[in-house]
């Protein structure tokens, strides 16, 4: 109104775009020419079902090269810094996780994680990106709807405490609608077979049996002396099945192909 240029900017980290605030976004921007609105990420990969009035032409690198160009020196200083900051995060959010990363970074991986699996799952899988386990660590979980009840699919950031150098896991269970601890075990010893790590990756073949520690074990917990049944990886009132502990050098495109295939060996799921 007064003919001075402005610029209205907000910064997410953590947090996936969704539908509900780009009409917020579309009310803020009332005629901007959409070339004029950017989205900005550190690239130009597409959103899922994201809007036609904002661009993804501009990058991280892109905003801040042309603070850089600034007369001002406090904003070159600025754009330098942060570009080292978003050069960083950005390596470990999809490098190798070692135990050295950050929360941040780990959300960010499971946020992308989970963006990239869900756009190419079979249909009728839901998605839950709650973002924690009961232990406070990032987490994705994804289910499928059977006779009996749930298969669902998890994949974790482990807890350095648990003495692993393996940062992630990924977990098959089984999950009855009364969702108590006796009926999930129930179900699991009837589809134990399916349930095992083994089975999985067999199914899956060496691209994901690379990606996995002992690939040719069961994946459930063991009791030195103990007999009778497995016990199952899961939580109390939650699903039960088995651990699949990913080698530490993996990356997130190693991630997103282990967690596809696994979505994929869901919907072979034994009917009764």
């Amino acid at each position: 109104m007064d003919g001075i240029e402005r610029t209205l900017m907000e910064m997410k980290l953590g947090a996936g775009a969704h539908g509900e605030q780009f009409a917020a976004y579309d009310a803020w921007a009332e005629g901007i020419p959409a070339a004029d609105r950017y989205l900005v990420g550190p690239n130009a990969d597409p959103i899922p079902d994201g809007p036609s009035t904002w661009s993804r032409r501009l990058t991280f690198g892109g905003l801040l090269g042309g603070w850089n160009s600034s007369s001002d020196d406090l904003a070159r200083l600025l754009a330098v810094r942060a570009h080292q900051q978003l050069v960083e995060l950005e390596a470990e959010a999809t490098g190798p996780a070692d135990q050295a990363s950050i929360t941040l970074s780990d959300a960010l991986r499971l946020r992308r994680l989970a963006r990239l699996t869900q756009a190419a799952a079979p249909e009728g899988t839901v998605f839950n990106l709650r973002q924690r386990s009961q232990m406070g660590a990032p987490n994705i979980c994804a289910w499928r709807e059977t006779e009996d009840g749930y298969v669902v699919a998890e994949i974790q950031r482990l807890q350095p405490r648990r003495g692993t150098d393996s940062p992630f896991e990924i977990r098959i269970m089984v999950q009855t609608p009364e969702a108590t601890s006796a009926a999930n075990g129930s179900l699991a010893d009837r589809h134990q077979k399916w349930l095992a790590r083994n089975s999985f990756v067999q199914h899956a073949g060496p691209s994901v049996q690379a990606l996995v520690m002992d690939p040719e074990d069961d994946g459930f917990k063991k009791k030195p002396g103990a007999k009778g049944h497995p016990q199952y990886y899961g939580y109390e009132g939650g699903g039960h099945g088995s651990s699949v502990v990913l080698q530490d050098t993996v990356d997130l495109n190693d991630m997103v192909t282990a967690f596809s295939a696994l979505l994929e060996y869901l919907a072979t799921y034994p009917k009764q």
